[in-house]
This record gives C-alpha cells, structure tokens and sequence, in this order.
C-alpha cells in the first residue's frame, strides 16, 4: 500500500500522457491495412516488461481522378463520336502528372487503354500498377442541320460486309 501516493500518478506508478509519433507509411499501402510499430504501445501491467506495440491503421484518402484496384488505377475518359471513328490525341492525368494518350482511329465503346507503369507502386515489391483508361463514346442527342446532313452521307456510303439496299 502507498501511504503517500504521487498527485501524478495516483501510485499506480504511470501515466498517461499524448505523444506525437511519425511512421512511415509504406509506398503502395492500401486502406485499412495494419502497419505495426513495435514497443510504442500501451504498458504491460508486469513490471520491467516492454510495452506493447501500436496498430496502426491505414486510411487512403480518395481521389476523385482514378478508383483504385490494388496497384491499377482506373480513370474514364470521354471523346466524342467522330473522335472514336478517326483517332486523337487525349491529355490525361497520372500520379506523375499529365500525359498524351492516343486514342486509335476506330476505337469502340468501352475500349480500355491500358498505360503500363502509369498506376501506384506494388506495395512489397518493385513494379509499378498500369492506369487503366475506359473509352467512353460520346453520341450527340441533338444535331444541328449541318451535323445531320454530314450523317445521312455517312449512312448512305457503302458498308463493308452489309449488304445494300436495292
């Protein structure tokens, strides 16, 4: 029993108090994982022991220009019609910034275009994700006459592999 118990501790012999820490977040961390810091945790209730070790856990803050799968990254990018048929040149963002994505004359919708070594670092190991880039076709609702007229031609020229009407 303690007769006169420390006004700090109320002699139970410790206490508590905030400390700031810094851990490394390792490159490629994904959200919730656990990263463990070992003897930062609370004390052991035996005397000399070591303290335990702190969980921490990881909270990846979203960005709204990729989803992210593992170390792949995701981004949707829009082109209208006529691009899709003919081919252009898109300006699209990556984690190291902005780059040129060719888009091939007569791509489809939906067409993934896949940028290797544009994701997130492989959490453990060396390589890099790919930035995966969904094509998605833009179809006007409304056409002005000039717009319309250009379509009609187009619809009206010979297909390969249709047959036409007589």
């Amino acid at each position: 029993m303690v007769e006169q118990p420390c006004s700090e501790c109320a002699g139970l012999g410790e206490v508590e108090r905030e400390q700031s820490l810094t851990v490394k977040i390792p490159a490629g961390a994904e959200d919730d994982m656990v990263l463990r810091v070992a003897g930062r945790g609370s004390p052991s209730r035996e005397p000399r022991d070591v303290p335990g070790d702190l969980l921490v856990v990881v909270r990846a803050a979203p960005d709204s220009r990729f989803e992210r799968a593992g170390a792949d990254l995701w981004r949707v990018e829009r082109v209208p019609v006529a691009d899709a048929v003919l081919g252009t040149s898109l300006e699209s963002p990556t984690i190291d910034g902005a780059v040129t994505v060719s888009v091939p004359a007569g791509t489809q919708p939906d067409a993934v275009l896949r940028l290797r070594g544009k994701g997130l670092p492989e959490f453990g190991g060396k390589r890099r994700g790919d930035l995966h880039v969904p094509i998605h076709v833009q179809v006007p609702t409304r056409l002005g006459a000039d717009e319309r007229r250009l379509c009609e031609e187009l619809q009206a020229l010979p297909r390969k592999g249709k047959r036409q009407k007589p």
